[in-house]
């Protein structure tokens, strides 16, 4: 039989097929063979045994948050509590161009904003990336009937910092799924993790996927490939006169034009300085 693993805990998967849910442990020989089923593969199992058999192909694969097969990620980041990280948004962006997902963004607690210009502000950032953004209110409810849409027939990933209303915002999509909410620490600047673990929840012919919340997140690339990444955002493809350019100190940089001309936002050209300073620290340890 085959299956989807929508969940994992101590070392048994649950697996969904035809509706039914099994809870199977993986044979023995994964072990001496240093694999292991995680959450969103498809399995092949023995329904006499109760155990996974084997991993079919991955289309994709996350190491954080781990997990394979998903067909979008969704970024979330509030507005206030904590406030909106442009730099995470960016770290996050590059993660996802990194594994070649699409990727969008949802700006949660809007209820709570104190500044006119912020959802326009990052509406033109987002404009310029690419990337659909969405502005709601798990507790007023507003745009959540708009969000909705965006989940039906996929398979999604949701990341973003402990705090930002992950689990409000699965609750308020759907109240059945009664996600652990978490409170806000002012003192500490950062959420209470409240979801431990990857799990998979059913939802219009998809699935959404709870993660643990995390802002400490180590890109596992070269310089170069940041470099090229951060140009594809902008489209500004082989515009370097050198094609290693790293968009800091050489000359004839289409990415240091764009930012004269104020087509690139000199906050972000920031934030991709800071990641190529965290690659280098990386790199030292």
């Amino acid at each position: 039989m085959r299956g989807l693993v929508v969940a994992l805990s101590s070392n048994t998967y649950s697996v969904v097929s035809d509706g039914v849910i099994y809870h199977l442990l993986p044979r023995g020989l994964f072990r001496a063979q240093k694999i292991k089923p995680i959450v969103g593969d498809i399995v092949e199992f023995d329904i006499e045994k109760m155990t996974i058999t084997s991993i079919l192909e991955r289309k994709t694969l996350l190491k954080r948050p781990q997990i394979a097969n998903i067909s979008q990620i969704i970024i979330v980041e509030s507005i206030v509590e904590p406030e909106f990280s442009l730099f995470l948004f960016l770290k996050y962006l590059v993660y996802a161009k990194q594994h070649h997902i699409p990727a969008k963004l949802i700006v949660t607690k809007m209820d709570m904003n104190k500044n006119p210009r912020a959802q326009s502000e990052i509406e033109s950032m987002c404009y310029q990336l690419g990337v659909q953004p969405f502005f709601l209110s798990s507790k007023s409810g507003t745009n959540i009937d708009l969000v909705k849409s965006i989940f039906a027939k996929k398979i999604t990933c949701l990341i973003g910092q402990s705090g930002v209303g992950k689990s409000s915002l699965l609750n308020a999509i759907d109240p059945s799924f009664n996600r652990q909410i978490g409170e806000y620490s002012s003192a500490l600047g950062r959420g209470k993790h409240q979801t431990k673990e990857v799990i998979l929840l059913p939802y219009e012919n998809g699935y959404i996927a709870d993660t643990p919340g995390f802002s400490s997140l180590e890109l596992d690339m070269q310089k170069s490939e940041l470099a090229h990444i951060f140009h594809e955002l902008y489209n500004l493809h082989n515009a370097c006169k050198y094609s290693d350019c790293l968009h800091l100190q050489e000359s004839e940089c289409a990415v240091k034009e764009a930012i004269d001309s104020q087509k690139i936002p000199i906050a972000m050209y920031n934030c991709y300085c800071k990641l190529v300073e965290e690659l280098d620290s990386y790199r030292r340890f």
